[in-house]
């Protein structure tokens, strides 16, 4: 097994609970672009890598990144009035690999990855979310307005003879 040319931390993590996401980036294969926690270091990143990996990096460049002032609270569904919150910051790293790294091509046949039912069920999803959040009742239904559009067509035409809806409570 090799060494590593660089003093190994002695921070020890067994099953840690934390994300280190690695991003596609307009960088050469030389670097590697990563998303991290807040609380992670650069010597944190460059041991992460060199004891899960054995990847061995030269150096590392690392940025915060604030989010845009949003209105309400956090967790709100409705945006609140005159209040305003700053969601969390995201730390991304940038790494020189000691060897380089390509992502490989991206399929074109998603078939394996049942790709159509996965974007099915996300556009019926969206659809649920859309008409159960805070604006749901002002949301047109367009089965609805087409059975109205029969209805109507049927009463202009005669087919059928207008009855007035049974009102209980009088």
């Amino acid at each position: 097994m090799a060494l590593p040319s660089f003093k190994v931390g002695l921070k020890e993590l067994y099953l840690p609970d934390i994300r280190v996401t690695l991003l596609r980036s307009k960088h050469g294969p030389s670097h590697a672009h990563f998303r991290v926690p807040l609380f992670f270091s650069k010597l944190d990143l460059r041991d992460y890598l060199w004891h899960v990996y054995k990847v061995e990096i030269f150096s590392v460049q690392s940025y915060v990144k604030q989010q845009r002032v949003r209105s309400g609270r956090e967790n709100d569904i409705r945006p609140a009035p005159r209040r305003w919150h700053r969601p969390k910051a995201h730390k991304h790293m940038t790494v020189q690999l000691a060897k380089p790294f390509v992502w490989p091509e991206e399929p074109e046949d998603f078939s394996e990855w049942n790709m159509e039912t996965v974007e099915a069920a996300e556009k019926e999803q969206d659809k649920q979310q859309d008409l159960s959040g805070s604006t749901g009742d002002a949301m047109e239904n367009k089965e609805r307005r087409e059975r109205m559009r029969e209805q109507a067509k049927a009463l202009l035409s005669g087919k059928t003879k207008w009855r007035p809806s049974s009102s209980k409570g009088i």
